[in-house]
This record gives structure tokens, C-alpha cells and sequence, in this order.
């Protein structure tokens, strides 16, 4: 396989994992609320999909994994409402406890705080589709059916913000929740739906991972929670713009991946420079959104309704 097959046929397995998650983020994003708890979540999902998948089957642990991140994320964003806590200091400690809680119950179920490898949960690849084509069949051809599972969940998570009642609550409440209030909905209902969707598709996101080695293994995640916040904030916190930056970072990585085969580069800062790209576009994002920030009158306010930053 060439250079180029190479970097191809890890695009999709890299992409899904961090649209999937990007997309939860941007649910969040919608209600005018940053959901922190993107990695924590994904390995809620990967964990649970193991967890569950071990006892019943892969099919009982990719619903748990759905089931469990979604229902940490609408605790998640109940206990912030409730006790009126920083829904940004809430989600890092949803980051900090979930490896915690996944170590100790690893412990309890497995007997090791390690890796859990079960070789029945690898998920199966599909048949090679459309082999004749030199660029589409690379691209999806030998992919795993865990992909494409996590693949449909991402799609309907945009459908559900792109086309239907909640997806226009949604950014209602993100920029005037009292609109919503006058038309008889709670705004707080409405941030909580959009919780459960994020931790919904965060699920997506770690089954996926978990499936793709058949194992759970400390730190799932690796990093891909944070680089969907990104992609999130690059794509203008837009559905079109959210997919082409998923889709930039997931061909970075790949890159990176074929790289490694490269023995004259180092391994390791290789396998760093979608993180440090990441960075890069984090503080260049800040530095050009400070310089074209407008002046605000005074009295004004941000599309939230909240006073300016």
C-alpha cells in the first residue's frame, strides 16, 4: 500500500472519533454553554462499552455506551443549574473523576487498573466497498462496523441541531433564553437536552475507540475531547465549519501515523504535532478574536444576554 492509501485509509477511523465529539461539543456551544467534558465523557464511553460488552455483548455495550455518557452529562449540567456552579469548573471535574471512577471500577470487575482486553469486542471490518476507485476505495474500504455505528450516531446528533424544533430552541436559548420563557419553554430544559445529546455523541465518539482494539486502556482518549473543542471553535461554532475542521484534524493525525514509519523523524514528536497544531490554532484563534473584537457600547451585552467578557 502507498504512502497515500496509507494516510487514506486511516482518515475515517480518525475522523469519526473526533466528529462524533466535536459534534457533542457544538450541541452544548448551541445553548451558549461550553461543555469542558468532552474527554471525560468519551472515556465514560469507552469504559462503559467494555464494562457492559464483556458480561452481554458488544451489542449491550455499544448501548451502554451511549446510555452512560449521556446520563453523566445531564447530571453533569443538573448539578450546575441546581447548586449554581460554574458549568466550566463542573466539567473539569467530570474530566478529573471519570478516569478515576473507570480505574476503580476496573479494579472491582477486572482485577487490574490496567488495560482490559476482551478480543470479542473488536468490532468486524465490512466488506471493501467501491475497491475499483483509487481514492474512495482506500478512503472507506476494510472500515470497521463500530465506525460506521458512531459514524450514524454523529449524523444524527447534526440532524437533531440542523433540522428539527430542538435545534432552533436551542440557539434560542443560547442567544435570548426569555424568548423561550415568553413561548412557554424553560430554557433550562432545553441546555439539559442539549447535555444529553453531547454526552450522547461523546459515547459515540469512545465505543468507537474501544471497539476499534477490542480493549479499554487508560486514557482512551488521548487527547481527541480537547482537539473537538477546537474543531468546534475553528469551524465558527457552525455544523459545516465544525465537520471541515473534524475533518483537518483527523487528516493530521493520519499523517502523523504514516510519518512514524519514517525512521529518520522522532517517533514521539511526530505523534505530538496534531497536538501542538492544536495549541498553535487555540492561541492564534484568541489572538485574532481579541484583535477583531468591535467595541461594545455602553449597555451592552453578548448574544447570550450576558455582559460582556
Amino acid at each position: 500500500m502507498s504512502q497515500f492509501a496509507s494516510v487514506l485509509s486511516q482518515l475515517f477511523p480518525g475522523l469519526v472519533p473526533i466528529l462524533a465529539a466535536a459534534l457533542g461539543g457544538l450541541a452544548t456551544e448551541y445553548v451558549g454553554v461550553l461543555n469542558i467534558a468532552l474527554e471525560g465523557l468519551i472515556m465514560a464511553g469507552g469504559f462503559s462499552y467494555v464494562a457492559v460488552g464483556s458480561a452481554w455483548g458488544p451489542e449491550a455495550g455499544f448501548v451502554a455506551a451511549l446510555a452512560v455518557p449521556a446520563a453523566i452529562a445531564w447530571l453533569q449540567d443538573l448539578y450546575a443549574r441546581k447548586a449554581r456552579a460554574d458549568a466550566f469548573v463542573v466539567g473539569l471535574s467530570v474530566n478529573l473523576l471519570v478516569p478515576g471512577l473507570a480505574s476503580l471500577l476496573s479494579q472491582l470487575l477486572f482485577g487490574t487498573k490496567g488495560v482490559v482486553a476482551d478480543p470479542s469486542l473488536a468490532s468486524a471490518r465490512l466488506p471493501r466497498l467501491l475497491p475499483g476507485l483509487p481514492v474512495l476505495g482506500p478512503l472507506f474500504g476494510l472500515q470497521r462496523l463500530s465506525d460506521w455505528l458512531a459514524l450514524s450516531v454523529a449524523f444524527l446528533a447534526a440532524a437533531v441541531l440542523a433540522w428539527t424544533p430542538f435545534g432552533l430552541r436551542a440557539r434560542a436559548a443560547g442567544m435570548n433564553p426569555e424568548s423561550l420563557e415568553l413561548a412557554g419553554v424553560r430554557p433550562g430544559r432545553i441546555r439539559g437536552q442539549a447535555y444529553l445529546l453531547s454526552g450522547l455523541a461523546c459515547g459515540a465518539s469512545g465505543a468507537a475507540l474501544a471497539a476499534a482494539i477490542g480493549a479499554w486502556v487508560p486514557n482512551l482518549s488521548a487527547g481527541r475531547g480537547w482537539i473537538a473543542l477546537v474543531a468546534v471553535y475553528l469551524g465558527a461554532k457552525r455544523l459545516g465549519g465544525t465537520l471541515l475542521a473534524s475533518l483537518a484534524f483527523a487528516l493530521l493525525l493520519a499523517l502523523a501515523n504514516a510519518a512514524q514509519a519514517l525512521h529518520s523523524l522522532p517517533a514521539d514528536l511526530i505523534a505530538a504535532a496534531p497536538f501542538a497544531v492544536t495549541a498553535v490554532v487555540v492561541v492564534a484563534g484568541a489572538f485574532l478574536r481579541r484583535a477583531k473584537r468591535p467595541a461594545v457600547p455602553a449597555g451592552g451585552g453578548n448574544r447570550a444576554g450576558r455582559p460582556p467578557a
